[in-house]
C-alpha cells in the first residue's frame, strides 16, 4: 500500500510540474514546438532527372527554404505523401559563392539557368505567376544535390553508396 501511495504521489508531482510549467511559460513551450530546423520548408518544387541516369523520368519532390548565409536548402523526397522518404538534399548558392569554389568543387554544381528547362520543373502549390517569380529568383544560382541512396531500388531500403548528382 505504501508503495502504491508513493508511486501515485510521484506521478501526481510529475503531472503537476508539467502543468505549472505550461501555465507559467506558455510562450516558451509554444515557441519551442514551432521553432525547429524542419520549420519553414514551404517552397515546393517537383522536377525530373535528379535521381541519376537510371531514373530520368522520376520526380524529385523538393521542399526548400532560405537559410542563414544566403543559401537555399531543399529536402528531396521520393513522393509528396506524409510517409515519403527523404532521399536527397540540395543546397543552392549565389553566383558569387559558386565562383569562390575551386574548379574541382565547381564540377559538382549545376547552373539553374541551364538545368531548370531540362527537368520539367513545376511548383504545384502556387499560381503560374508566382512560379515564374520563383524561377526568376533562382535561375542565376547554382545547386548541388547529394543523393543519399537510390530511391527507385527494388528493396526500398537506403542501401548503396551516397553520391552527388550532377545534372547536365
Amino acid at each position: 500500500m505504501k508503495k502504491l501511495l508513493f508511486v501515485t504521489s510521484l506521478l501526481a508531482a510529475f503531472v503537476l510540474g508539467i502543468a505549472i510549467t505550461r501555465v507559467a511559460y506558455p510562450a516558451a513551450t509554444a515557441s519551442a514546438a514551432s521553432i525547429n530546423p524542419s520549420s519553414g520548408y514551404t517552397i515546393h518544387i517537383d522536377a525530373q532527372k535528379h535521381f541519376g541516369d537510371a531514373h530520368p523520368d522520376e520526380i524529385a519532390h523538393h521542399w526548400c527554404k532560405n537559410v542563414a548565409g544566403g543559401m537555399i536548402q531543399c529536402q528531396i523526397y521520393d513522393n509528396d505523401s506524409a510517409d515519403a522518404r527523404l532521399v536527397a538534399v540540395e543546397t543552392i548558392v549565389s553566383p558569387s559563392v559558386y565562383k569562390s569554389f575551386t574548379p574541382q568543387e565547381q564540377a559538382y554544381w549545376h547552373y539553374h539557368k541551364v538545368e531548370i528547362p531540362k527537368v520539367n520543373a513545376t511548383m504545384p502549390d502556387v499560381s503560374a505567376a508566382d512560379a515564374q517569380k520563383m524561377v526568376a529568383q533562382i535561375s542565376d544560382t547554382y545547386g548541388k544535390i547529394w543523393l543519399l541512396y537510390d530511391p527507385m531500388s527494388t528493396n526500398n531500403l537506403p542501401t548503396g553508396s551516397p553520391s552527388v548528382t550532377v545534372l547536365k
